[in-house]
């Protein structure tokens, strides 16, 4: 990965403007924790690499990166938020991935609480990791994304499900560029009032007024996506009433069942 073409291609004020890059890590998110921890990080702090090996997802499942192909990267943020609205960074980072895919000329969507889609099929993720120091919030937030595999570069219980920029648009992409496209974005999403965000992330949602079924602390639940609110919490609502979800998985209700499952 080239450096100096990320910082050419930079418009931020601090997003970015520190970089360790990394050959190869395990993952982005811990080595920028280990950066937090020795003192060396600073807020907009950026770790890349070009070979993810134990990239991670959710719920401690593992995110796929084909080396040299894929997007991985993690920035370090001190937002100055209430603990119970840093759910909004996710969706701010959300926002910011499908608008720079948009300047590439690729349509993708969101799905709560953290995936980008293509046609249904995951192109990426988001991963929040946070921690409080002296009463307020540090972030490390984490991007996977898909950007020049091929379907013969990923594992096969893979092919059916995962897709890459490349295979959409049927051409390279250039990794740097695409980088600074999402920091340019984010930084002006959380610049410009993160409030904003769940309008924005709203308009891009792949399951809105769409029946789901929700796995997590607070369920199962089956109801209809009505999207977030100002904290960042996905509304379902399910016959008279609207339940609030913040952790857990989505998943669309199968095609027959959706007349029954919902009142």
């Amino acid at each position: 990965m080239l450096m100096p073409l990320i910082q050419e291609n930079l418009k931020t004020g601090y997003l970015g403007r520190q970089v360790t890059y990394l050959a190869s890590t395990g993952s982005t998110n811990a080595e920028l924790w280990r950066l937090v921890d020795d003192g060396r990080a600073v807020p907009g702090q950026l770790v890349v690499t070009d070979d993810q090996r134990s990239g991670k997802g959710r719920a401690g499942r593992r995110w796929f990166s084909g080396p040299g192909l894929g997007l991985t990267f993690s920035v370090f943020l001190r937002p100055l938020l209430p603990l119970e609205q840093l759910g909004l960074l996710s969706l701010a980072a959300g926002v910011a991935v499908v608008d720079a895919l948009a300047n590439e000329g690729l349509q993708a969507k969101l799905k709560w609480p953290n995936d980008i889609l293509v046609d249904g099929r995951k192109l990426g993720g988001i991963l929040i990791e946070s921690r409080v120091s002296d009463n307020k919030p540090m972030v490390v937030l984490g991007v996977g994304l898909n950007v020049n595999e091929e379907q013969a570069d990923f594992p096969e219980e893979l092919h059916l499900t995962a897709v890459s920029v490349r295979m959409v648009l049927m051409q390279q992409v250039q990794r740097e560029v695409l980088l600074a496209g999402i920091l340019n974005r984010m930084e002006e999403l959380l610049e410009g009032g993160i409030g904003a965000v769940v309008s924005l992330w709203k308009d891009r949602c792949a399951h809105l007024n769409q029946s789901m079924r929700y796995h997590g602390p607070a369920g199962p639940i089956v109801g209809r996506f009505l999207g977030v609110n100002a904290e960042g919490q996905g509304q379902l609502s399910v016959g008279d009433q609207i339940h609030l979800v913040t952790a857990g998985d989505m998943d669309w209700i199968p095609e027959p069942q959706r007349s029954a499952s919902v009142s």
